[in-house]
């Protein structure tokens, strides 16, 4: 075999290679940040220039030609985003051109089918819907719950008021040494005026926070580092005032996301150390839109330095 075609053969299995070691391009990680930070902004909901939008999946596939999935040749993105500056019909108009990785990233995402999670809609700057925190209505304390609050002080459960000659109570479970018994869970469930509840690092699970189902004033939740699972998140669902719930460093999936999707007061969500993905984060935020959920993915750990390369900056 000739040189020329053992070089050729040797580049067509190193490409091919090459293509078959490559991730999947990951549309939630790589595509909806760069269609946010420059493509929304003149595709979106404010502003839909050229009669066409990239803020959701039935908007950016409503015309085929736009996107055509599995074909980036034929598709008019990618044809646009290729076009020289200055050009009329340059994506995007204003601002640098995409550059090369970026452009690649778009067509490579379409050749793959173009694979957009279902529900999930990109944020704009000026369209997201803004939180309003809303309390539940005026509280006042009956005989049984002022008991139980007693009987949980005497425990050794601090509850509290949030803040002076208010009605709403705080408890802190966290510090408190004692058994979580049944008996306590039950005088728990009886201050229905409580809105701040911290359960994080307590020996709580599924079958004891249905205790608790009755809380329905609770605006905070705290259970990371519990035995909590999806199961046990089915319980929170009369809590319809529910504004932060952490979950960090529990066995909670994106099945017990699917259990919040009636917590339309829901604001903040962590979900670090879980076993949640991408995908259930962005059906549960297509439920709710004003939903903050941190995953602890953008967090980066920095190494410490090793003792030689500290001396070696000494020098």
């Amino acid at each position: 075999m000739k040189t020329s075609s053992l070089l050729a053969a040797s580049a067509l299995i190193a490409s091919f290679a090459w293509s078959s070691a490559r991730a999947e391009v990951d549309f939630v990680k790589q595509v909806a940040p760069l269609l946010e930070k420059r493509c929304v902004e003149c595709h979106g909901p404010e502003k839909k220039k050229g009669k066409f939008r990239l803020d959701t999946r039935e908007e950016a596939f409503k015309k085929a030609e736009i996107i055509t999935a599995g074909k980036a040749a034929d598709s008019e993105l990618v044809k646009r985003i290729g076009l020289p500056k200055g050009n009329d019909d340059v994506m995007p108009n204003e601002g640098d051109p995409l550059t090369k990785e970026q452009q690649d990233l778009l067509r490579d995402w379409i050749n793959e089918g173009a694979k957009w999670p279902d529900g999930f809609v990109i944020a704009t700057k000026d369209s997201g819907p803004k939180k309003v925190v809303v309390w539940p209505p005026e509280h006042k304390a009956g005989d049984a719950e002022k008991k139980a609050g007693e009987k949980l002080n005497g425990l050794g459960i601090a509850v509290r008021p949030i803040a002076q000659n208010s009605s709403w109570l705080t408890a802190n479970l966290r510090v408190f040494s004692g058994e979580l018994t049944d008996d306590v869970l039950t005088t728990l469930g009886q201050v229905t005026g409580l809105v701040d509840l911290n359960l994080a690092s307590t020996a709580i699970d599924d079958a004891k926070l249905a205790k608790l189902a009755g809380l329905k004033n609770l605006m905070m939740l705290h259970l990371e580092n519990t035995k909590v699972t999806d199961a046990g998140l089915k319980h929170l669902a009369g809590m319809g005032y529910l504004n932060y719930l952490n979950v960090y460093g529990t066995t909670v999936t994106d099945a017990g996301l699917d259990s919040l999707k009636g917590l339309e007061r829901l604001e903040k969500l962590y979900a670090w150390q879980t076993k949640v993905t991408d995908a259930g984060v962005a059906k549960l935020k297509a439920a709710i839109p004003t939903l903050d959920v941190n995953t602890g993915a953008a967090l980066v750990i920095v190494e410490p330095k090793k003792e030689e390369e500290k001396k070696e900056e000494k020098k």
